[in-house]
């Protein structure tokens, strides 16, 4: 079921990501020359100022931190194995410990809602689907509320920033023009078994885990990201080696502090396990 492996697959990067900052990352590498590394000295370490040299750590460090003051979004998830596949809709990754998301879309040509508050996931669906009521929570171990429950993560720009900026080979793509924008591309590479293996705050059964998933995608992990003027990270792309770009996961963020209020569905709106079946069959 294509919403199923979808879930997988945000679970693992999401852990991949929050593994990666909780251990605190690696020294990234860095691929653009940095002749004018005196003029980032000279800004006294700010990281905005930094960012505008064109060093592409200083420009994502920075871009995290503009993201971070923002604390929420209307973001939207295009998924390459479906012709309409993904969502958009609302996240808020403005207390960590509680990111939220709250997207509905088309997955496996299925119309489906997924709403994700702190450890807790909801997958929703229209009145007949449920029989008159709208979501059902999904428990601990079942692989698609595990893997939405980490999509708070997976769509939290503040956390694939700061690993991108702390771990793998960074350079700058260029200057690019997107939806009407002009945006500096910037792309960092990352080693599959490097991440992992330094993801010490995690079970070694979850890092074992994790890896075969990632793996599945290749030993390499590309992120790119397009920053605009403001430091606004407006769009991230994912893929492994793989299979290369063309099954890229795209994200796009707008509309910055302007999110709708994510909130926790009614329990008189909860239909029962057996009802997943009815959404995901």
């Amino acid at each position: 079921m294509r919403a199923v492996r979808l879930a997988s697959v945000v679970a693992t990067t999401a852990l991949l990501l929050a593994g990666a900052t909780a251990c605190g990352g690696g020294k990234g590498g860095n691929d653009t020359k940095t002749g004018d590394a005196k003029g980032s000295d000279a800004k006294g370490g700010d990281p905005i100022a930094a960012a505008l040299t064109g060093d592409p750590k200083a420009a994502l460090a920075a871009s995290a931190l503009v993201m971070q003051k923002a604390g929420n979004g209307k973001v939207s998830m295009i998924s390459p194995g479906d012709a309409k596949g993904g969502g958009t809709g609302d996240a808020d990754w403005k207390d960590p410990g509680k990111a939220s998301v709250d997207l509905a879309g088309d997955m496996g040509g299925k119309k489906i809602k997924i709403r994700v508050i702190g450890p807790d996931a909801y997958l929703g669906g229209d009145d007949a689907a449920l029989a008159g009521k709208h979501w059902v929570k999904l428990p601990a171990g079942n692989e698609a509320g595990d893997g939405f429950r980490a999509a708070g993560q997976m769509l939290n720009p503040v956390v694939v920033l700061t690993v991108a900026a702390q771990s793998g080979k960074l350079s700058k793509v260029g200057q690019e023009s997107l939806d009407g924008a002009q945006t500096t591309h910037l792309r960092a590479v990352e080693d599959t078994s490097a991440l992992v293996a330094g993801m010490s705050a995690l079970p070694a059964d979850q890092r074992q885990a994790v890896q075969k998933t990632l793996e599945e995608d290749g030993k390499t992990l590309t992120f790119d990201f397009w920053l605009n003027a403001k430091q606004e990270l407006v769009q991230y792309q994912e893929y492994g080696d793989t299979n290369g770009a063309k099954d890229a996961v795209t994200v796009k963020y707008s509309g910055l502090g302007k999110a709708a209020a994510i909130t926790v569905p009614a329990a008189t709106d909860l239909g029962s396990e057996a009802d997943l079946l009815k959404l995901l069959g």
